[in-house]
């Protein structure tokens, strides 16, 4: 089972995640780890290389947009694979003041 769990900066979505699939991986922080492949030019992760897993990963889309065209890039690039993911998850939860809510659940 794939769940994407996405909300602002400390809202409870890891100890969420760990309550609701606590024996799947879980990537945390999808968010850095888009924006380290990106400073070291490695390849960014594909929504594929993370199905089966349960994917925590903060908003960034919510805000003033940076000066800095790389932070714009890095939002960019992290938002177009949350979408990816969410579109192949079998569920999805948006957090806010630490209260889940289930935006997509598949059958």
């Amino acid at each position: 089972m794939t769940i994407l769990i996405v909300g602002g900066v400390a809202q409870g979505k890891s100890t969420f995640a760990k309550t609701i699939s606590p024996e799947t991986e879980i990537v945390d922080n999808l968010h850095n780890i888009v924006k380290t492949a990106m400073q070291e030019e490695k390849p960014i992760p594909k929504a594929e290389d993370l199905i089966g897993k349960t994917i925590v990963c903060n908003e960034l889309g919510c805000g003033v947009v940076p000066m800095d065209p790389f932070e714009r890039d890095w939002r960019e690039h992290t938002g177009r694979l949350c979408c990816d993911i969410a579109a192949k998850a079998d569920r999805v939860y948006r957090m806010c003041c630490g209260i889940p809510q289930c935006i997509k659940e598949e059958a």
